[in-house]
């Protein structure tokens, strides 16, 4: 691989020598072909994983949302998910362009609007962060509680983040512009005479309010969160509240920490820039590539921090994943075939199977039907068709063998042996027909 040259960051100005002119829009002197690409292709994946984790965080806050578990905390986080989704969309893709040439071939508005983009993804992030820290604070003081606030406080409160995070690095977008270059076109950062007091304040007060002062705040809440939860580690009532938070101020703390360790090398370029006279060295091109490569790959890291430390996540990931995976054969599955359509299985062609009947039923059969018969089996004469076995057996041991006239016990039916000439026998059918009709 070729040695990675150094080259100035600063350029000479036609408009005067109190003009300061710096890079903007991503680090453009490459001369190594190997880097041209290796960086391209590591900022690509980057990109993939970062939106493809952020995606499912903001899919799995949604879905919380609409199941109505709101809550401050879940409503930043997927503040810090949608800046991160931004970064992945509208800052790498442009990046990976510019790393990849050596010259500007993105034109004057992607040059205005790249750096102040970045800026404020990261100052919201850094604002998210800080606001997230006390918000964790709360939630472990009182576990019983959660931090829940009304919708129009929420909407409230991260307007007011973006609105800041997009209005402190406007000078990004003010002197950002296009030149040419020794034969080159270049995106740069130039202030001119008259700004450089006002410039001067803005490079110690920017990294102040937009990285300093956030991380100061952050680890100052997580540090009392973590004393809370040690002093009410014996002291708790609920301690399925008490681990949960004491999970979740681990979870962002490491989010934070990821952060401000990831970012610190961006900033320590941004600052060297800007504070670097004429003529002085300026940081080094393996280091300005790297500051920027850590910045973007924070984004990607952020989501698997989340899925790792976060059961509600890991619970979520798995539910949408098997909806996913579930959701075209439980819709084909949903969907009757139409008649003509059908295919006839093994059960549809069998014929029915006919009940054999027991021995029981064989004795009630009568081998002889006629119309009377069919008309008393009607479903108005259901009832007067039914014939007990212990009935049948009844009537048949009367018929074999005639009782005398003490055992008898329907003596009148005999009667008419002795007054006059015997009757024709009645069968148990014609006596049931009759009972029936």
């Amino acid at each position: 691989m070729e040695k990675l040259p150094v080259q100035a960051n600063h350029f000479s100005s036609s408009n005067g020598s109190s003009d300061i002119s710096h890079l903007a829009g991503g680090y453009q002197n490459i001369d190594s072909k190997e880097l041209r690409v290796a960086i391209p292709v590591t900022l690509a994946g980057i990109c993939l994983v970062g939106f493809a984790g952020n995606f499912l965080v903001f899919a799995v806050l949604i879905n919380n949302a609409r199941r109505g578990k709101t809550s401050m905390i879940n409503s930043l986080i997927l503040n810090m998910s949608v800046a991160d989704l931004l970064i992945m969309l509208f800052c790498v893709p442009f990046r990976a362009v510019a790393f990849s040439s050596s010259s500007w071939i993105l034109g004057w508005f992607i040059c205005k609007s790249a750096d102040w983009f970045l800026q404020s993804c990261l100052a919201s992030k850094s604002f998210t962060l800080a606001v997230l820290a006390k918000a964790c604070f709360m939630y472990v003081t009182h576990p019983n509680k959660q931090v829940q606030i009304q919708h129009q406080r929420i909407a409230a409160l991260i307007t007011t983040i973006w609105t800041l995070a997009f209005i402190l690095p406007i000078p990004h977008w003010l002197f950002a512009t296009v030149r040419h270059e020794a034969g080159k076109v270049m995106c740069i950062s130039e202030t001119p005479g008259r700004a450089s007091s006002f410039m001067a304040v803005f490079a110690k007060l920017y990294p102040a309010l937009v990285y300093c002062l956030p991380v100061i705040c952050t680890f100052m809440y997580h540090w009392k969160a973590f004393r809370m939860c040690k002093r009410r580690g014996s002291k708790t009532q609920n301690l399925r509240n008490h681990i949960r938070g004491r999970r979740l101020t681990v979870m962002l703390f490491s989010v934070s920490l990821a952060s401000a360790i990831m970012c610190a090398p961006g900033w320590v370029a941004w600052l060297w820039v800007r504070h670097t006279a004429r003529g002085e060295p300026s940081p080094p091109p393996a280091f300005a590539l790297l500051s920027q490569v850590l910045v973007f790959s924070l984004s990607s890291i952020d989501p698997l921090i989340f899925v790792a430390m976060s059961e509600e996540f890991k619970e979520g990931f798995l539910g949408l994943w098997k909806r996913l995976v579930s959701s075209k054969p439980r819709t084909s599955a949903a969907l009757p075939a139409a008649p003509s359509q059908r295919r006839p299985s093994s059960t549809d062609s069998a014929p029915p199977a006919i009940p054999v009947p027991s021995q029981q039923e064989k004795s009630v059969q009568v081998p002889d039907r006629n119309p009377a018969q069919d008309k008393a089996e009607s479903p108005t004469n259901k009832t007067a068709n039914l014939v007990l076995s212990d009935m049948e057996q009844f009537w048949q041991d009367r018929q074999n063998a005639p009782a005398t006239a003490e055992e008898d016990p329907i003596p009148w039916e005999h009667q008419s042996e002795l007054e006059g000439p015997p009757c024709p026998e009645t069968s148990v059918k014609d006596v049931i027909q009759e009972d029936g009709q």
